[in-house]
């Protein structure tokens, strides 16, 4: 195949692409939620589906938990060697990471610590 073929078929294939996401973009969901979902999913039948499964709630959440606590020990362990052996850059990062971390930890503390009103409020 010569230049000007190989050229062309890039070409083509480049404005079908476009053209296919653009009409794709253009032709949304229809339904008018914003969220970008079917509308169908309401309030009620999220708190149904949840107290449905309210005796896994908490152990998920102190599940998730411990992990959090376990990987921000890790970094920082990793932070003190980077930062010991000058790789600044790498440090810094993991300082973010952690810092995502910590948040992390902080809003599954908090849902903990609401869960069982939450529970007694939405499913008796």
């Amino acid at each position: 195949m010569n230049i000007k073929h190989t050229i062309s078929a890039t070409a083509l294939t480049a404005a079908l692409v476009i053209g296919g996401g653009a009409a794709a973009f253009a032709g949304g969901n229809g339904g008018g939620t914003g969220n970008g979902g079917n509308g169908t999913t309401d309030h009620s039948a999220k708190v149904t589906a949840l107290c449905a499964h309210q005796d896994q709630i908490i152990p998920h959440l102190t599940q998730r938990q411990t992990k959090l606590t376990e990987r921000i020990a890790k970094l920082t362990d990793l932070q003190a060697k980077a930062t010991a052996n000058g790789k600044t850059k790498a440090a810094e990062r993991i300082g973010q990471r952690l810092t995502r971390l910590h948040n992390e930890l902080d809003r599954v503390t908090n849902r903990i610590a609401k869960a069982p009103a939450w529970i007694a409020e939405h499913c008796s």
